[in-house]
């Protein structure tokens, strides 16, 4: 097992010469704040090596980021695809566009003070690497011009709160709590 999973790694660090299979976002992205993107690249052995991104465009950047490797064609059709959008639609996307998404809301959220979940050292190499192309303005991150904190069930709120104050001006950023918090 344990070559198995180097396998995987080394597999997946080497994705960026793997043709791509699909990218699919969730179409409400814009609206919602919160990008879920899947990308999967198809392997020289006809399986897929893949990566998810979750990304908080108004506030945090990438809060999640999974990857794996060898998954054959029908497991990530039918199991591993249908649990990501189990609670939403998906569609197809721009390869560029979701680049932009990604790197983008990484840069803003660093500018606030968070970096990128820990797991993207791996999932990073599914995407192409950054260039300028994947830097747009027009592509808007915060809301109404200020970053915009959302807090998730497993948000430690008050530290992201305390941080964005420490980070910026108090009244330069809005937030919500779900109900129940």
């Amino acid at each position: 097992m344990l070559n198995d999973v180097k396998s995987d790694k080394s597999i997946i660090k080497n994705a960026r010469v793997l043709l791509v299979h699909e990218y699919l976002i969730n179409p409400q992205w814009k609206e919602e704040g919160m990008a879920s993107i899947l990308i999967s690249r198809k392997q020289t052995d006809g399986k897929q090596a893949f990566g998810t991104y979750m990304v908080d465009i108004f506030c945090l950047g990438l809060k999640n980021t999974f990857c794996n490797a060898n998954m054959t064609l029908d497991e990530y059709e039918n199991n591993f695809k249908e649990k990501i959008y189990r609670l939403t639609s998906y569609i197809e996307c721009d390869i560029d566009l979701a680049h932009q998404i990604i790197y983008g809301a990484i840069d803003f959220a660093r500018e606030l003070g968070f970096e990128p979940q820990r797991d993207f050292k791996l999932s990073r190499y599914l995407l192409e690497e950054p260039s300028e192309k994947y830097y747009s303005s027009d592509l808007k991150f915060g809301m109404d011009g200020k970053p915009y904190y959302i807090a998730g069930p497993d948000d430690n709120a008050e530290y992201v709160i305390r941080k964005l104050s420490m980070k910026i001006a108090d009244g330069n950023f809005n937030f919500t709590y779900p109900m129940g918090m």
